[in-house]
């Protein structure tokens, strides 16, 4: 798929021009360094526990419920991960004051300490990385940033 100033992807018109293989590149770039900086952790932690230690982090108090609808799985799932993360002392389940058949899930000392250790190796990953990069890729990078946020951005209008 190629298209030009005057061509249109999804009936989206474009300035610039776009061929198929830079999209499929792209795309597998940006999936490919998201894959390789989750896996920057040595505490044997699965990606699916790494994720719910996130979530609740940046969530908490959560329920289960939320957990489940935010990471796209079933609350048995959830449950499961959740137990494995209250057997490591990582998240602690509580009643709802509001709601006594629900229960809110936070993250204890421990499982702060735990989410702050895997970002920073995550960091140490990317910083070592980086370095390695000559002065105009990085800069080309940097300068790519705020396109790359807007694409996250889950409110980017559709241009007409």
């Amino acid at each position: 798929m190629t298209t030009t100033s005057s061509g249109s992807i999804d009936g989206v018109k474009h300035e610039h021009a776009i061929r198929g293989e830079d999209l499929t590149r792209l795309r597998m770039t940006l999936g490919r360094l998201g894959r390789v900086l989750r896996q920057q952790t040595d505490d044997g932690l699965s990606y699916a526990l790494i994720s719910l230690l996130f979530n609740i982090g940046r969530n908490q108090p959560v329920s289960a419920g939320e957990l489940a609808a935010s990471e796209g799985v079933s609350p048995p799932s959830v449950t499961r991960s959740l137990n494995r993360l209250i057997e490591l002392g990582f998240v602690t389940r509580t009643a709802d004051p509001a709601d006594r058949r629900a229960a809110l899930i936070e993250l204890t000392p421990s499982g702060a300490r735990e989410r702050e250790q895997v970002l920073k190796s995550r960091e140490v990953w990317l910083e070592e990385h980086l370095g390695r990069l000559d002065d105009t890729e990085l800069e080309s990078l940097l300068t790519a940033l705020p396109a790359l946020e807007r694409l996250c951005d889950p409110e980017l209008p559709r241009r007409s």
